[in-house]
């Protein structure tokens, strides 16, 4: 994982902490471990990951996200980090995410998003990568009834980090390419659970794509 990507996943575990420890249920779409799990950061009492590129210590069921064989409204946390920019079937798996999730369940997701530079085809269904711009996703979401808690751009988080004493390159927040790379997104199936607002950033303009 990116570095962005690990405080992300590190204050979620911290701010949303009953939803990833006992006795949360927590199902991870693309669980295959790359570089790192985020499954470190859950304690919860079952813990499911899913991938289509087979099994390895951090996979229990291997089919495509979309086709996953999970009963509607069974997880209180649905969890997916760098797999929708590998996905052919994005839409269909943000459904699938959406359909088991239980109505007052908490969606925690990253992903490569507009001008993200090309990576790792070989992880994707068809060999190809799908940069996704933040906007189509956040408004497919919207469209299937979830309700935007938390969004940031990789830029934003690595600032926060930084204005938080913690150690960050300056460099790495002046990048321009960073606001294009890593997206995360925290979001609610029930509206009086997405009271955000200070940590939705505005969409850059190459979202407008």
């Amino acid at each position: 994982m990116h570095q962005s990507d690990e405080f992300f996943w590190k204050r979620c575990e911290q701010k949303y902490y009953p939803y990833f420890h006992e006795p949360s249920k927590v199902i991870e779409f693309g669980s295959r471990d790359i570089n790192g799990s985020i499954r470190d950061y859950f304690s919860c009492s079952s813990y499911i990951g899913i991938d289509w590129r087979g099994h390895n210590s951090a996979v229990n069921f291997v089919c495509l996200a979309h086709e996953a064989p999970f009963v509607p409204e069974t997880f209180d946390t649905v969890a997916s980090a760098s797999m929708l920019e590998h996905d052919p079937y994005w839409k269909k798996s943000l459904a699938k995410m959406v359909e088991v999730l239980k109505p007052d369940g908490l969606l925690v997701i990253s992903w490569g998003s507009a001008l993200n530079t090309p990576h790792h085809e070989d992880m994707a269904p068809d060999g190809k990568f799908h940069g996704l711009p933040a906007r189509r996703v956040i408004k497919h979401l919207e469209k299937l009834g979830m309700y935007i808690h938390e969004f940031q751009y990789e830029r934003s988080i690595l600032e926060y980090e930084r204005a938080n004493n913690l150690e960050i390159d300056i460099r790495l927040t002046r990048n321009k390419q960073a606001g294009r790379g890593t997206v995360v997104l925290v979001a609610f199936k029930d509206k009086i659970y997405a009271k955000g607002g200070q940590d939705i950033d505005p969409f850059l303009k190459e979202d407008g794509i």
